[in-house]
């Protein structure tokens, strides 16, 4: 705890001409401030001035004040230098500040601000480019063709925190080299990576592309993340439901000893034949399976190379041993296999599952 209070260790500041206040981040309030500070900031009395509030400043003003206080108390900056907009009253005050760190009278720790009133004329456009860069959901950072961060926007400081180098913001190794590689080839980078973020992992669209820093000159990499993790949640559960629905629309049912029998509904697509592939060869080998009846009583006409996939699968299951069989085959299905030209005389076909449970063939050796 300091020996002496706060106003007493800044008295000295009291009759500057210089605004100087203290900002209570925590508690967003503010908790001194001299006169000079009292005139831009429009307020009658320290009184006053002390008793408003802040706490309904946007969430990338917290993140922005929690993230300048977080590296002052760790000794990554004497000072931070800063121009801000703030608003007294309402009205627009562009002030460039110095701020540093000072102990509170409850030993928490909180801002020492000094404001400079900028004269020079600003860029409406600027001001107003600036303003809506911080308030982006999305992250912003630029970098230096060495991955030093030059500057990031509240939002990107919000997910990755202390983290100052895109090495330790994705989980795979390999992403810093690849957004870094920008600089030399002027290449686009554009990418779905999972993210380390404060909030644990999450699914990020990252863009990086090739600028120019104002300030050097020199090469530049302008990284631009989105959080898409809902789409890939909502994209992966959509895939499930229809890998579901797929795996229902052509179950493997154990019919009799040594026998499955393989009921495909619906069109016969490229996906729901992969599918079935997926599912069906290895099950054979865990079955034992001697006998596969592929029932196509349920089928509709085949969409792009279904019907040609299917035949390859049966083709398959001969050659691990088991034999293939055919029933149910609609004259359209019959037509398109005729019109292709594949080749079923590894099959033996049969009017329908019933006709092919009793045959010879799916009995017993």
């Amino acid at each position: 705890m300091p020996q002496f209070s706060l106003a007493e260790r800044l008295r000295g500041l009291e009759r500057l001409c210089l605004p100087v206040w203290v900002f209570d981040v925590e508690r967003a309030r503010m908790a001194w401030g001299n006169a000079a500070a009292l005139t831009i900031w429009r307020s009658p009395s320290l009184d006053e001035f002390l008793s408003r509030d802040y706490s309904d400043a946007s969430t990338a003003t917290r993140t922005r004040n929690e993230g300048f206080l977080r590296r002052l108390r760790e000794g990554h900056d004497a000072h931070i230098e800063h121009a801000f907009t703030f608003y007294p009253r309402g009205e627009p005050l562009h002030l460039r500040c110095f701020i540093s760190c000072i102990e509170l009278d409850d030993g928490r720790f909180a801002q020492l601000i000094e404001g400079h009133v900028r004269t020079e004329a600003q860029d409406p456009r600027i001001l107003r480019c600036d303003e809506a860069l911080r308030h982006v959901s999305a992250m912003v950072a630029l970098l230096s063709p060495e991955g030093a961060v030059l500057v990031r926007n509240p939002a990107a400081e919000n997910a990755f925190g202390g983290s100052s180098t895109p090495s330790a913001w994705f989980e795979d190794a390999g992403a810093e080299a690849r957004i870094l590689k920008v600089a030399e080839t002027q290449e686009v980078l554009d990418e779905e990576l999972v993210a380390l973020t404060s909030e644990g992992p999450r699914w990020h669209a990252v863009e990086a592309r090739r600028t120019s820093d104002p300030v050097t000159g020199k090469h530049a990499i302008v990284v631009h993340q989105v959080d898409v993790t809902e789409r890939r949640e909502r994209e992966a559960l959509i895939e499930a439901q229809q890998r579901e629905i797929l795996e229902l629309s052509a179950p493997l049912l154990d019919v009799a000893e040594g026998v499955v029998a393989v009921p495909i509904i619906a069109a016969l697509t490229e996906a729901r034949c992969a599918e079935l592939e997926r599912r069906l060869l290895p099950g054979l080998v865990e079955r034992g399976a001697r006998v596969v009846v592929f029932d196509l009583t349920g089928a509709t006409a085949s969409e792009g190379e279904g019907l040609s996939q299917l035949v390859r699968l049966i083709n398959a299951v001969r050659l691990l041993g088991a034999r293939p069989m055919v029933t149910g085959v609609r004259s359209t299905l019959a037509r398109e296999l005729v019109q292709s030209g594949a080749d079923l005389a590894g099959a033996a076909v049969m009017r329908s599952l019933r006709d092919a449970l009793a045959s010879p063939r799916a009995a017993r050796r």
